[in-house]
């Protein structure tokens, strides 16, 4: 069931008295359920407990020329793409007790570029007599939605409700990605993200109704959407809440601003958090979130570590 050092093939034939190198490969040659193994073994450990699903990139930097699904990937420690292999692995967490039990895991392909052909000119415009077409999920979000729906065929959990992952689902399609198998999603958006109150003056008569009303100033929040305020390590913080709109983003979203500020030097930042549950109150969507870095601490003894990494939702950089 587990074994220390490097997990290779020739690894387990080292440690394992029974099986040879050739036995143990012809073993991972058969088509196993993988999926349905692990979660018979999380589900006796999260029955009848508030779960969520998280999910993030792993990259694995490695030398040599013939490992499979070599490419550069974006590494982010390093800041920049390297030479390695990157896996989407997916946890389930369990709420109460803040840990993380590993569900699934694929490896990513870089997409083949494929060389553009000179055609003809195509005429501009749409077709005559053609149907609105819906727009398909691209990259990332369509491989999220294609393992979310595999592995929520298996998960059939009703405790299951929310879908965590990093700012890279912070726009429509990460929405859609979440919304295509019924989860809501929690995420986080750009700090310069354009957010709008919903337009509650006088619609005109005539026309199109108006959707958008007051521009949010990320420095001038009114405090009437404060909702909590704590002072940890000469850093003020105070925690606003409501519901918003954005331009690039179908439906309204659960906003929840995290504003930090230094009382010695008086700079600020802030962070935002958003859920596509709207009744879902500002504790939980930080909580939810913060439990996203649990997925990096899966092994047990760890629990000091993940309790400091759950207020690293801030850049503290510039304070």
């Amino acid at each position: 069931m587990s074994m220390k050092g490097r997990v290779t093939m020739l690894g387990i034939s080292r440690w394992s008295d029974k099986y040879s190198y050739k036995t143990i490969e012809r073993f991972f040659d058969k088509k196993i359920n993988w999926l349905g193994i692990k979660w018979q073994l999380i589900k006796g450990k999260v029955a009848d407990r508030e779960i969520i699903l998280v999910a993030d990139e792993t990259t694995i930097s490695k030398v040599g020329k013939a490992t499979y699904g070599l490419g550069y990937f974006y590494a982010g420690l390093q800041g920049r793409a390297i030479k390695s292999i990157q896996f989407l692995s997916f946890s389930i967490v369990d709420v109460e007790s803040k840990r993380a039990y590993p569900l699934f895991s694929k490896q990513l392909m870089k997409s083949k570029s494929k060389k553009k052909e000179t055609q003809p000119k195509k005429k501009v415009g749409r077709p005559k007599g053609s149907a609105t077409k819906k727009k398909r999920l691209k990259s990332l979000f369509r491989v999220v939605s294609w393992y979310l729906r595999i592995i929520l065929k298996v998960v059939n959990s009703p405790k299951l409700r929310y879908f965590i992952y990093d700012g890279a689902f912070g726009n429509n399609s990460g929405i859609e990605a979440a919304k295509s198998v019924n989860l809501d999603l929690i995420s986080k958006l750009k700090k310069n993200s354009v957010l709008y109150f919903k337009f509650k003056g006088e619609q005109k008569g005539r026309g199109r109704k108006k959707k958008y009303g007051e521009l949010i100033d990320y420095e001038n929040l009114d405090e009437k959407y404060r909702k909590d305020t704590k002072i940890e390590k000469d850093v003020e913080i105070k925690i606003y809440q409501f519901e918003a709109l954005n331009r690039k983003i179908k439906e309204p979203l659960n906003i929840v601003i995290i504003v930090a500020r230094n009382l010695k030097n008086n700079k600020r930042t802030h962070t935002i958090l958003f859920s596509t549950d709207l009744k879902q109150n500002f504790q939980k969507i930080i909580d939810y979130y913060s439990l996203r870095f649990q997925i990096e601490f899966i092994p047990q003894g760890q629990v000091s570590r993940i309790l400091e990494m759950q207020n690293n939702i801030l850049d503290w950089r510039i304070l």
